[in-house]
């Protein structure tokens, strides 16, 4: 009889420590309660301007639509001519950010804001200056008008998205809104926006480039120091030790080195020290590249061979994605055969 009560004491306490805490409780009625139900909706994106003559909505069109499903991945919608998104998935605990050149509104919507029914047209009025959200409303024209439960404030978007707040696919047209000094381009119908400005502690030229089907790339080009390789390859690696912290270690390395070294003194025979390193990130959707072409003259000396700069180190974030160009590549030139020679 002892061994039996021992037993079920053990049974007892086994069965206690098998029950779900409070805290595993509420994580499970969370998870039941964001993934009840299909809310799914049209929302619809307009400009907000208000002016000495009234105020007025207007359709935006091109308007970014990401979807942060509360389990599963990102989503991508864009406005149409009508400013509508066409029929967006929503659940309850669902992240939506919608942006315009670059500036995004994050909106996270709470279970209480629900209502307990597919939505109608959800519409979001954006600002006619993008530049500041603080106007930004968001009403749904049917149900409800309450957003007290709304969180709103500018932020900038992840990498999958674009560079610093600037998103993949954005038309050159697009306001880009970053702390750089905007170069004046001499051609008009330039498909590239030039910056300068500082990255940390270093000077940068920073290029976005569009194609056909808006921004596909950023470009970033590092003052080096010139005349010295050592310098420029210690450059390569701090920066490729940074990106490495966030995305890993690279994918694909590539390293170089030829020439003379810094100890050549040969003056009236001078000759080009060089260094070819090449590191990628896998990203996705994103490819980054960071590459430096390091060509220095030996020995240093003011009466050089050749002047100017003969070094670059560049880094690229590049979406392949959007890498669409309506220019026709080039016709194969079709060889003789063999035949027709011997």
């Amino acid at each position: 009889m002892k061994h039996l009560f021992s037993l079920l004491f053990f049974l007892l306490a086994f069965a206690r420590t098998q029950e779900p805490t409070p805290a595993q409780v509420d994580l499970t009625q969370e998870e039941m309660s964001c993934s009840d139900g299909d809310y799914s909706t049209n929302i619809l994106v307009v400009e907000e301007n208000s002016g000495s003559s009234g105020s007025s909505n207007n359709p935006l069109v091109g308007a970014k639509i990401l979807l942060k499903p509360y389990s599963g991945k990102m989503k991508e919608f864009t406005s149409d001519l009508k400013g509508d998104s066409g029929l967006i998935p929503l659940m309850l605990c669902d992240t939506v950010i919608v942006s315009k050149n670059g500036y995004s509104t994050l909106t996270f919507i709470s279970g209480e804001l629900f209502p307990r029914e597919d939505l109608p047209l959800w519409t979001i009025r954006l600002p006619i200056d993008s530049s500041s959200s603080t106007n930004t409303s968001l009403t749904n024209d049917d149900t409800f008008n309450n957003t007290e439960n709304l969180s709103k404030e500018n932020v900038p978007v992840d990498i999958e998205s674009g560079y610093k707040g600037f998103l993949w696919g954005m038309p050159v047209e697009s306001n880009i809104s970053n702390n750089f000094t905007l170069l004046q381009s001499v051609n008009s119908q330039s498909s590239q926006k030039s910056f300068s400005g500082n990255l940390g502690i270093d000077s940068v030229l920073v290029t976005y480039a569009f194609a056909d089907s808006g921004f596909w790339k950023v470009e970033i080009d590092f003052i080096t120091d010139q005349k010295n390789l050592d310098s420029q390859i210690s450059h390569f690696r701090r920066l490729e030790k940074n990106i490495s912290a966030v995305y890993g270690p690279p994918a694909n390395i590539n390293q170089k080195e030829s020439g003379v070294s810094s100890v050549f003194s040969d003056q009236l025979n001078q000759k080009f020290s060089r260094a070819l390193y090449r590191s990628s990130w896998d990203a996705n959707p994103v490819i980054i590249e960071l590459y430096l072409n390091g060509n220095v003259l030996l020995p240093k000396t003011d009466l050089v061979l050749f002047s100017g700069n003969f070094s670059i180190l560049k880094l690229v974030y590049y979406n392949p994605d959007y890498m669409h160009s309506s220019h026709e590549l080039p016709n194969k030139e079709i060889l003789p055969s063999i035949f027709d020679i011997y």
